[in-house]
């Protein structure tokens, strides 16, 4: 199973990426793969391939890292990697950020004793709008950055989901496997 632990977000922002994308598709000359804005979602961790026996130890790290909701709320977006071309067309957070690094990090070790690698890269909380697959010298990334700082609505982030990613042709589908509350 092809897994990941991440934060549901609310409907309004599947509408936002809707309209983002919808305005630069004609615009961008790059090779860009846009993200189904109903599949928006913040990652905590992407665990790749995984046995399904390993679901349950999981679950326990899912929930031992839980420590309470919190408010969250998009804010300035941004490209991976941060110099050269862009890869990846992502929004952070504008609130929630320490939170979620917080139950990352409980997170991380909880799956480090249930046999996982710890996460190499820094956390950077976001949502991925696209994936650039050839970027184009000429598009005007930095209009773009400026339109993905919209009013976006703060939410109540109350429970993670555990998605297994199931590929296909015409694109992921994400089927919920585990739910947890933040329960205080």
């Amino acid at each position: 199973m092809r897994l990941f632990i991440g934060i549901p977000l609310p409907g309004e922002y599947a509408q936002i990426i809707r309209q983002i994308q919808s305005a630069w598709k004609k615009r961008l000359a790059s090779k860009v793969s846009w993200v189904r804005p109903e599949l928006a979602h913040v990652t905590l961790r992407f665990l790749g391939e995984v046995d399904e026996d390993k679901v349950p130890a999981i679950v326990q790290a899912m929930q031992e890292a839980a420590r309470g909701s919190f408010a969250a709320q998009g804010g300035a977006g941004g490209f991976f990697p941060a110099v050269g071309a862009p890869r990846v067309v992502w929004v952070g957070l504008r609130q929630g950020r320490e939170e979620c690094a917080a139950y990352f990090e409980k997170l991380d070790k909880g799956l480090a004793q249930a046999g996982f690698l710890a996460e190499s890269k820094p956390f950077s909380p976001h949502l991925t709008v696209a994936r650039v697959k050839t970027a184009a010298r000429n598009d005007e990334w930095s209009a773009l950055l400026v339109d993905l700082k919209k009013d976006w609505p703060a939410f109540t982030v109350s429970h993670v989901v555990l998605w297994q990613s199931i590929l296909k042709p015409s694109g992921p589908e994400y089927r919920r496997v585990a739910e947890v509350e933040l329960k205080e």
